[in-house]
C-alpha cells in the first residue's frame, strides 16, 4: 500500500483515497459522486491504476453519477502479492467483486480497457445481472490478439523462466507507456505517478501475471473464462459504446473492438467513437470521450 503521494502528483490527482480488506490484502480505489446516486465503474488495465482516470472521474461525477475507480491488487495503491498464483485472473475479479460489495454497489455500468475488459465482463458472471451497461476501450475478453501470437517477446514471457527473467531486467510494461501513451504523460509528474507503484515496492508487481493470462490456445489455463465471458457477451443486452485509439497495436479496432461490436446485441447502435491516433492508454489521449461514453450509458441506463 502506498500511503502518500509526491505533491507533484497530488496535484494532478486531488481525490481521497479510499481503502478495503479483500482476502488479507489492502485495495486501493477512488470513490467521488452522489453515494446514491447510480454508479460507473472505472477499470484500469495494464500496467496502470486508477491515476488514468484523473481527468474522467471529476467529468462523470458532475454529470450526477457516482464513480468508483479501483486498483488491483498489484497495482498502484494497492498492496502487492508475493506469488504470482495471487494475481490470478479470476482472483482478480473476485477482489474485484468484494471490493464493489464493501463500497455497497450491487450493479454499475463499466468502464474497460486492456484488461479492464475480462475482469469488468467477469463480474457479470459472478453476479448475474450486476452490470448495466458497457464502455469498451481498446479491450479484449481474453484471447490473445494477432499481435500477442506473432510477436517477441509475448510467447517469451509465458516461459516459467524466461517470462520473470526478462520482466525483472527490463520494466517493459511501463515503459510501454512511453510508447502507447501521448507525450504528455511521457515526462514529468505523469511519469512519476505511473512508475511509483513499481519504484516504491521494489517490484513488477501484478504486471507479468497479465500477459501470462492471455490466451494463447485451447491448453491455456484461461481459455475457459475467455470462451465463458465470449458466450455470456452474446446475450449480455444492455447501452453499449465503443471508444477507441484507431492506432493501437495490441487491441486494433478491426480486430477486437469489431469483434466486440458483432458479439454483443447492442454493440452496433452506435458508431465506434475513434480517437485519430490514439494508441493503447486511449483514457490519456481523449479522456473528454472517454467521460462522454460513460454519461450517454449511464444515462440510458438507469432512466
Amino acid at each position: 500500500m502506498i500511503p502518500w503521494l509526491p505533491e507533484e502528483v497530488c496535484e494532478l490527482l486531488p481525490f481521497e483515497p479510499r481503502w478495503v480488506e479483500v482476502a488479507g490484502y489492502r485495495l486501493h480505489y477512488l470513490d467521488e459522486g452522489d453515494r446514491g446516486a447510480p454508479c460507473v465503474v472505472l477499470l484500469h488495465g495494464n500496467p496502470t491504476w486508477s491515476f488514468i482516470y484523473r481527468d474522467i472521474l471529476p467529468a462523470v461525477a458532475s454529470a450526477g453519477f457516482r464513480v468508483i475507480a479501483p486498483d488491483y491488487l498489484g497495482f498502484g495503491r494497492s498492496d502487492h502479492a508475493r506469488y504470482e498464483g495471487d494475481y490470478a485472473i479470476a482472483h482478480h475479479i473476485g477482489r474485484t467483486v468484494a471490493l464493489l460489495r464493501q463500497t455497497g454497489v450491487r450493479e454499475a455500468v463499466i468502464f474497460c480497457q486492456d484488461w479492464g475488459g475480462p475482469i469488468g465482463l467477469g463480474l457479470e458472471l459472478a453476479q448475474p445481472g450486476f452490470i448495466r451497461g458497457l464502455v469498451l476501450a481498446n479491450t479484449f475478453w481474453g484471447e490473445a490478439s494477432l499481435f500477442h501470437r506473432r510477436v517477441f517477446p509475448w510467447r517469451t514471457l509465458h516461459g516459467p523462466l524466461s517470462g520473470p527473467l526478462l520482466l525483472s531486467r527490463r520494466r517493459m510494461f511501463v515503459n510501454g507507456i512511453r510508447l502507447s501513451g501521448p507525450p504528455s504523460v511521457q515526462i514529468g509528474p505523469a511519469w512519476t505517478a505511473y512508475t511509483l507503484p513499481f519504484e516504491y515496492h521494489g517490484g513488477p508487481g501484478g504486471t507479468l501475471a497479465f500477459p501470462r493470462a492471455i490466451s494463447l490456445g485451447s491448453e491455456h489455463p484461461t481459455q475457459a473464462l475467455a470462451d465463458a465471458l465470449w458466450e455470456r457477451l452474446a446475450s449480455l443486452d444492455v447501452p453499449v459504446r465503443f471508444v477507441w485509439g484507431d492506432a493501437d497495436v495490441v487491441f486494433p479496432l478491426g480486430e477486437q473492438g469489431a469483434a466486440l461490436q458483432q458479439r454483443l446485441p447492442r454493440g452496433g447502435e452506435h458508431p465506434v467513437h475513434v480517437v485519430s491516433g490514439g494508441r493503447h492508454f486511449v483514457q490519456e489521449y481523449d479522456p473528454q470521450a472517454c467521460a462522454d461514453a460513460c454519461i450517454r450509458v449511464a444515462e440510458e441506463s438507469y432512466r
